[in-house]
């Protein structure tokens, strides 16, 4: 699990090629997203290039915030 903005989330391969889960508790909702961006899959875990590192958990983050608003609204 890594945290972002001090949101904890998960990110792992689904069975399909190239695509990504990201799933996540936001503001007391379960969000759960997709995302077929492989190189934050690559650096999501990536201790060895910390900016690339924190781009990926970026790039989890800004798509649970978009996937709670599409909800909300």
């Amino acid at each position: 699990m890594s945290t972002f903005n001090k949101v904890s989330f998960t990110m792992q391969r689904t069975n399909s090629y190239g695509r990504y889960t990201i799933a996540a508790k936001y503001k007391g909702m379960d969000i759960i997203t997709i995302t077929t961006d492989s190189e934050a899959f690559d650096y999501y875990n990536d201790d060895s290039n910390k900016a690339k590192q924190r781009e990926a958990l970026r790039h989890c983050y800004n798509k649970i915030v978009e996937a709670y608003e599409r909800r909300i609204a």
